[in-house]
């Protein structure tokens, strides 16, 4: 549980980063443009807005990589959500792993313990993305077989995809109008992976948050990295304690959106 990362969540300069907010860049496809904000599939989340609706403990359950070891976007999440429904027990359990990729998700069994939650997320992907071994299909295989895992696990849970994010190698080869060594690029297989989760999380009827596309779509990786007050890292890869507060507040911001127009509060 992340309740001791709130804090630092609240004190990050969330005004300062909002302010910074890049245009959302779509992904290149009829169903991506589609979606309100990069959201697709939003009534996957019926449940977990019924049950924000409630009056009973509300849980959600996060599994991922470094982003979510860092604890500071879900941190961010989970104190919005506490101001946006003051009074309620809200909850959010994350279990990152630094370097992690969708395999280290069937190493949890069970999956979870105590209550049913009522939003499960899945956030990897930015380490396949760096795999340029990584088999797509067999990548495809494996995240239809972890959703109905989950599926089977939590049948009245919502579930969340998280498509991975803008991220890059320094390796020479960037176009980045920002970057004039051109030293930046992201890796070819990113898109590859992100392009998957898009089209697997449509075909199976799960929600997916186009993270990439908020962040401001190509070079935003870069482009974040500059100014006077950077949201993401040097390494081109992780978010900066502001940066990561942005994007939680963004996730925040469209869940909300989504939960606005299906006649929540």
């Amino acid at each position: 549980m992340i309740r001791a990362l709130v804090v630092a969540a609240a004190c990050a300069t969330a005004d300062g980063a909002t302010a910074q907010e890049r245009p959302w860049t779509p992904l290149p496809d009829p169903v991506s443009a589609t979606c309100p904000r990069g959201l697709c599939q939003a009534e996957a989340l019926q449940s977990f807005f019924t049950a924000l609706d409630g009056r009973a403990p509300v849980r959600v359950l996060q599994f991922g990589d470094s982003h979510t070891a860092g604890g500071v976007i879900t941190a961010s999440l989970l104190w919005r959500l506490q101001s946006q429904f003051p009074g309620r027990d809200i909850r959010l359990d994350a279990h990152g792993v630094v370097g992690a990729t969708l395999r280290g998700l069937e190493s949890y069994s069970p999956l979870f313990d105590g209550p049913t939650p009522d939003l499960i997320v899945l956030a990897y992907g930015t380490n396949e993305g760096f795999d340029d071994l990584l088999d797509p299909a067999a990548y495809e295989g494996r995240l239809r077989q972890q959703i109905e895992r989950v599926r089977q696990a939590a049948p009245s849970a919502s579930l969340l995809i998280l498509g991975a994010p803008e991220a890059m190698r320094g390796e020479g080869g960037g176009r980045c109008p920002e970057d004039p060594e051109g030293r930046w690029r992201a890796p070819d297989m990113l898109a590859v992976v992100r392009d998957v989760q898009h089209r697997v999380a449509a075909e199976m009827g799960v929600a997916f948050w186009d993270w990439r596309g908020r962040m401001g779509g190509d070079c935003s990786a870069h482009a974040l990295t500059l100014g006077p007050e950077p949201l993401m890292r040097l390494d081109h890869v992780h978010f900066t304690g502001a940066g990561g507060d942005w994007i939680g507040g963004l996730l925040f911001e469209d869940l909300m959106a989504a939960h606005t127009r299906r006649g929540g509060r």
